[in-house]
C-alpha cells in the first residue's frame, strides 16, 4: 500500500533522488500539488505484466514507432515527479534533450504513459494519478487493470469506455509513429 502525505516543504528532484538511493526498495514520487508519495515495489504478478506491456512497446517502436521506450524505473519530472509503469516519447522529443540532462529525470513529458494497477493499488488512485499525468503535459495516459481485465484512456477529455482484448493508439497521437500501436491486452494480463 502506498502512504501519501504533505511534507513541511516540496521534495525538489534532489531531494527525491537522494531519497530514492538511500531507501531501497521503497520509491518516492511527488504529486502535482507537492504531496509525497512512498510506494513499495511492486509484486511479482505486477512485474511480470510490466514487463510483457514493455516488451510489447519496445517491440512496436523497434518497428514503427521511432521513438523511446521508458519503463517503471525512468523518473519523469514535469510538475509532478514519479516513474510511470511505461511510457513512450517521440523521437523529437527525445532528441530535444541535451545529454547532459538524460542522466537525471526525464525532462519532459512522454505523448504516452501507462499505469498498471497492481492489487495494492486502488481504481481511483491510479485514476487521479493518470489525471494528473496528462495535466502535467502527458497526452495520453492509459491505465491497465489486471483484475477487471480492461484498459482505458485518459487525455484532456476526459476517461473513455473500458476496452478488452487489444487496445489501439491511432498513429496521429504518436508523433513520427508509421503505425498505430496495438497492444494485445490478454497478454500482459496473462502474463502474471
Amino acid at each position: 500500500m502506498a502512504v501519501q502525505f504533505r511534507p513541511r516543504t516540496v521534495p525538489t528532484d534532489e531531494e527525491l533522488e537522494y531519497l530514492n538511493a538511500h531507501n531501497a526498495p521503497l520509491r518516492f514520487e511527488r504529486t502535482l500539488d507537492g504531496e509525497l508519495l512512498v510506494m513499495p515495489p511492486t509484486g511479482y504478478e505486477t512485474g511480470l505484466q510490466n514487463v510483457e506491456l514493455v516488451g510489447q512497446l519496445r517491440e512496436w517502436n523497434r518497428r514503427h514507432g521511432h521513438g523511446q521506450v521508458i519503463e517503471s524505473s525512468t523518473g519523469v519530472s514535469i510538475g509532478l515527479n514519479g516513474a510511470p509503469d511505461a511510457g513512450w516519447l517521440s523521437g523529437e522529443r527525445h532528441r530535444s534533450i541535451p545529454k547532459e540532462a538524460r542522466a537525471k529525470f526525464l525532462p519532459i513529458a512522454p505523448e504516452v504513459i501507462f499505469e498498471l494497477i497492481s492489487p495494492r493499488d486502488t481504481v481511483p488512485a491510479v485514476t487521479k494519478r493518470a489525471g494528473e499525468w496528462v495535466s502535467a503535459g502527458v497526452q495520453i495516459a492509459v491505465i491497465l487493470n489486471p483484475s477487471a481485465r480492461t484498459a482505458v484512456v485518459r487525455d484532456r477529455a476526459g476517461v473513455s469506455d473500458p476496452v478488452r482484448k487489444t487496445l489501439t493508439l491511432p498513429k496521429a497521437v504518436l508523433p513520427g509513429a508509421d503505425e498505430e500501436l496495438v497492444l494485445d491486452l490478454e497478454a500482459i494480463f496473462d502474463a502474471g
